[in-house]
């Protein structure tokens, strides 16, 4: 059974928004996948050696899951802010957002999700606000035609209940989905001790 690997990441000051994203090499690894230079049973491959998880297991069982299910297939990302365990996912929306995107839209392109839903719990106004001008950026400058819009939920959405595959996964999981097709499974694994790691 491969290793369950848990990283805390701790961003610096800052949001990084579209245009410094994209200066920075952004969405980068995502047009590889789509052009298929990494096929999608690569990132389920790396995914899964990588011992990737979270607060459900090793995420590679629920991408597979997701991937072998028929279509159309969604993708659920849900983070509840008045939760202390989701201190750490609301840091990296507010610093980080279109890296958790980049990782959210290379997990639905590699189980085949048409659909993705961020419902975002207990968030101040001015993150909704960051959130949705650089969802609306992203969306003036698809990476690639065809891409899925990130549907933004806020307190009062409920979960979905469509009867569709879905893909529910955390923020700090997807958020290490370009490091671990960049720099490569074995790299993640080496960053932890235990099952569990802790970055700076």
């Amino acid at each position: 059974m491969r290793p369950v690997v848990v990283l805390r990441a701790s961003a610096p000051e800052g949001a990084i928004d579209h245009a410094a994203y994209l200066a920075a090499g952004g969405y980068r690894l995502l047009k590889r996948c789509v052009a298929g230079e990494i096929e999608a049973d690569m990132v389920l491959q790396s995914v899964g050696d990588s011992g990737l998880g979270g607060a459900q297991g090793p995420a590679a069982v629920e991408w597979e899951r997701v991937h072998r299910a028929p279509t159309p297939r969604a993708m659920e990302v849900c983070v509840s802010l008045a939760r202390r365990a989701d201190s750490t996912a609301g840091a990296l929306l507010e610093r980080h957002p279109h890296r958790c995107f980049e990782g959210m839209l290379i997990a639905a392109w590699a189980v085949g999700a048409s659909r993705i839903r961020l419902l975002v719990r207990g968030g101040h106004a001015a993150l909704q606000a960051m959130l949705a001008a650089e969802l609306v950026k992203l969306r003036k400058r698809r990476p690639y035609p065809g891409m899925p819009d990130i549907v933004l939920g806020w307190d009062d959405s409920p979960q979905a209940d469509d009867g569709l595959p879905t893909l529910r996964q955390g923020i700090e999981t997807l958020y290490w989905v370009p490091d671990i097709l960049e720099r490569g499974a074995a790299w993640f694994l080496a960053q932890g001790r235990g099952g569990r790691a802790a970055l700076a």
